[in-house]
């Protein structure tokens, strides 16, 4: 299997992780609180509704720009980064993207990068570093196509193993129609 190993960028950190969560609202406060503690933006992306580490980068990346440009959809930089993951403008609709109960995988994303912060989420989460999180099974694709409206016309033209390019396309549409 791949060794899959942190993503660092100038301002940005992701780690795939895998945690069992009992109470989704305290993770949440744990998140939260950690970011405080360490000044960072703190969002966990769920594996099964994100099409790979390009995919995160993307939502990454714009929602990063937005906030510097101070033309953020959201009130907060998490928040934002939802939104580009999702590909869409409302709040509404970004349930799934982010934790549940249970035991599920996340990319772990902490914006500026702050090894400290993540040494400290490490604690109550699973580091996953041998799958390879860039392969799309067949169920995934199927809730993914779902979930971005891809249309039967538009895998024709690209064909489905571009599906992670027109997923990361809704994530670039929605910053240029702010």
């Amino acid at each position: 299997m791949l060794k899959q190993e942190h993503i660092y960028s100038d301002e940005y950190l992701i780690i795939p992780v895998r945690v069992n969560i009992q109470d989704r609202k305290e993770l949440l406060d744990k998140v939260r609180k950690t970011g405080e503690e360490y000044d960072a933006a703190i969002v966990c992306l769920n594996r099964e509704m994100i099409a790979g580490f390009d995919h995160v980068r993307t939502a990454l990346e714009h929602a990063i720009r937005a906030w510097k440009e101070d033309q953020m959809i959201a009130r907060s930089l998490e928040v934002e980064v939802l939104l580009y993951a999702a590909g869409t403008r409302q709040t509404g609709l970004i349930g799934p993207f982010g934790p549940e109960n249970g035991t599920s995988d996340y990319y772990l994303c902490i914006i500026p990068p702050r090894p400290e912060a993540a040494a400290a989420l490490l604690e109550c989460m699973e580091e996953v570093n041998d799958e390879d999180w860039n392969e799309m099974p067949e169920n995934k694709a199927s809730r993914l196509i779902r979930a971005y409206n891809i249309t039967p016309e538009e895998l024709e033209v690209t064909g489905r193993d571009r599906l992670g390019d027109l997923i990361r396309e809704r994530s670039a549409l929605l910053a240029v129609n702010r």
